[in-house]
This record gives structure tokens, sequence and C-alpha cells, in this order.
């Protein structure tokens, strides 16, 4: 006779490891859910402290700005931990921007720093006057971080690391005939260790391939993921005794304005413009409308979607731009910008997100259309501009 009890032990070993497995995929979504609510409050509470620092920074005096430029750069930090706890927990939804490239390497490298350890000594080589390239700011930050992981390690901590950023042109040559990119003038990342890279990549190898090494190879895996979604190229060279060598190449933007240019020299342009910014926290809309009024714009502001309907209906002259948050009581942005597309066919609309998730956009926007919060306001008044055509 079969024993019963031995026969249901065994059928619940079997079911064993589907249950777990069952079980750690809905605490991961709970996790991702939970994770996504916080960042969206912690983001609209971020957003409220920065743009009340660069208000003051604004019009404070020389011996004040300091302090305030150590508030933006750590509420920066802040935000940016933020991200990627989101990132890890659940899928994020990729924005590709117009970056300086300088900035993002400058402001990433504190952190790095810390990454790395005192032990290790970064050196930054930056070209000034780069052209813009178009990319998703986060996903930069990540691969600078990875990149600088990867030589930590080959570097068993001690050494030095290079970071270099230059304008090149690439031929059809140089390129190869593998690549899915084009001749034209690229802004190059390269980030250099001096660690002997037992475990890294060969000169030439498929940055995607499978290495002795399973975690630098989902590393590189993820850094040529990032590159390839912004257009780019990537070479790696490594050789024993020498460390590893990553080569990136980002198509600049043509026309994009440079980074030691004056990107808002003509505001007399814009002074007849009308935007209308609809967002149901105060300590986002205010400092907002604030800073645009200082910019030359004419500011309307609503913190319902009826309550901009309202406006809309009442205002004679037509609207030029409408600045709303996505998730709002009432009505959506998205609802609101239907309605006042209606009365003012010609109005552009820049949406405001503190979820990643909610960032993909509406209907009939782009991407480009989207500003993940918190952003500085000087990213605001950039993305304005570019959307009246200034």
């Amino acid at each position: 006779m079969a024993d019963v009890p031995a026969e249901a032990a065994a059928r619940n070993r079997e079911l064993h490891p589907d249950l777990r497995t069952q079980l750690l995929a809905q605490k991961t979504d709970l996790i991702g859910e939970l994770a996504g609510a916080i960042s969206n409050e912690f983001n609209n509470l971020m957003m409220a402290v920065t743009s009340y620092a660069e208000l003051e920074l604004k019009k404070a005096p020389p011996a004040e700005r300091r302090s305030l430029e150590q508030v933006l750069s750590n509420s920066a930090r802040a935000a940016s931990l933020i991200q990627k706890l989101l990132a890890f927990s659940r899928t994020r939804v990729s924005s590709q921007d117009p970056l300086h490239l300088n900035c993002v390497v400058t402001e990433t490298t504190e952190l790095l720093r810390q990454l790395v350890g005192e032990q290790i000594e970064i050196v930054l080589s930056l070209e000034p006057q780069l052209q813009r390239i178009k990319a998703d700011r986060a996903e930069l930050e990540e691969l600078m971080m990875l990149m600088a992981i990867h030589g930590r390690d080959a570097m068993a901590g001690c050494g030095k690391l290079s970071i270099t950023t230059q304008s090149v042109d690439l031929d059809q040559a140089t390129i190869g005939a593998n690549e899915a990119v084009t001749p034209g003038k690229y802004v190059m990342l390269s980030v250099r260790d001096s660690g002997t890279s037992p475990a890294g990549p060969r000169r030439g190898s498929n940055p995607g391939a499978k290495g002795q090494d399973f975690r630098i190879s989902l590393a590189l895996a993820a850094i040529n993921r990032v590159v390839q979604e912004a257009r780019g190229l990537m070479r790696i060279s490594s050789e024993p005794d020498e460390g590893t060598q990553f080569i990136m190449y980002f198509p600049a933007l043509a026309g994009g304005a440079r980074e030691t240019e004056g990107a808002f020299a003509h505001k007399s342009s814009i002074a007849s413009r009308t935007i209308l910014v609809v967002e149901d926290d105060d300590a986002v809309r205010v400092p907002a409308v604030e800073f645009l009024k200082m910019e030359g714009f004419k500011v309307l502001q609503a913190k319902t979607g009826p309550e901009a309907i309202n406006i809309a209906v009442h205002k004679r002259s037509p609207l030029d731009l409408l600045i709303t948050d996505i998730v709002m009581p009432a009505m959506s942005g998205r609802e609101v910008a239907k309605e006042l597309l209606e009365m003012h066919p010609g109005l552009r609309v820049l949406y405001m997100s503190g979820d990643a998730g909610e960032a993909a956009v509406a209907d009939s926007q782009s991407q480009d259309d989207v500003l993940q919060k918190p952003f500085r306001l000087d990213k605001l008044n950039e993305k304005i501009r570019t959307l009246l055509g200034e």
C-alpha cells in the first residue's frame, strides 16, 4: 500500500518552488507599486524644494549662492536615489531629452567619488562648447555608475578613473559595416580605468556576450543598451595591465545650443507669449509660475482642470502653451489638453509627471513633451523655448 502522507509531502515539495516563485512575483509587484506611490509624493516634495531654492538663487548675493547651490546639488542626489529605487523595483519609461553631456558628467562625479572610494582618483578632461546630445539622463547616469563600478573592481579599490568628453567626426571606416549608425558629428564619452581587468572584455569583443563574470556581462549589456537607445556607438578596449576603456559616441544635435552659449539671450522675443500652468500641488505650481514671470512670460495658473477650462473660456487672446500635471483630481491633464486644444488649435502642450509610469505620453503627444519631476526650472525654461520655437 502506498504511503499517502509521504506522497502528499512529495507533491508539496514539487509545488513548493512554484509557490515560492509566485509569492516572490507578487511581492515584487507590491514593492513596485509602493515604490511608485512613494516616488510620486517624494518627487513633488523635491520639486518644491528645488524650485524655491532656484528662485532664491536668482535673487541671492554672491556670498549666499554657495549654500543654495549645495541645496540644489543635494536635492538632485536625493531625486536620483529615488529614481534608482524605482528603476530597480519596476520597469521605467525611457525619456530621450536634449542634454549637455559635460553637465551630466560633472553633476554625477561626486556620486561616483563616493561609489569608488577615496583611494581611486577621478580625473575629468571635458572639452568645452560641446554640442548637446539626446539621451535619457537617468540611464546615462546609471551607465556612468556601471562603468565606475567596473573600474573600481578591476583596480581593486586603488587607481585612477579618467573621464573624457570630446567632439569627433565619425566616418564609415571608423564605424564599420555592421553598425546601425551613420557617419557625422558625434560627442564622445570615454571612461578609462587603470586596472588589470582580468575578467574584462578583450579588444573587439561583443559587449553583450557572456563572459567569465556574469555580473560584468550584464553591466556591459546594460551599457550597450543605453548607447543603442540613444542611436550611438560603443567601443571597448581592454589589455592586461593597461585597464579597460569604454568609448561611447552619441550623435551631436544639429543646431543645438553649445554648453557655454547663452541659451536664453532673447527674452524680449517671448514677452507676448501666454502660458497656462495647471497643477493641483501649490508647492509645485506657485514657484513655477513665479519663475516663468521672472523669465518674461505672461502666466495664468489653475489648481484644477475645470478651473483651467474656465480661464480659457473667458480669455479672449490665444494661449500659446499649456503646462499641466498628468494626474489631478476631477480632470486629468490629458483631458484638460483635449478640451483646450479644441478652443486653441495651435496650443502647445507640456506635461509634468511625478511618476515615470505616467510619463508614457498621451495620445497625440511625444515623449519630448513630458518633464519628469523633479526637474530644474532652468530645464523647464529650456523645454518651453524649444516648444515655442525660440
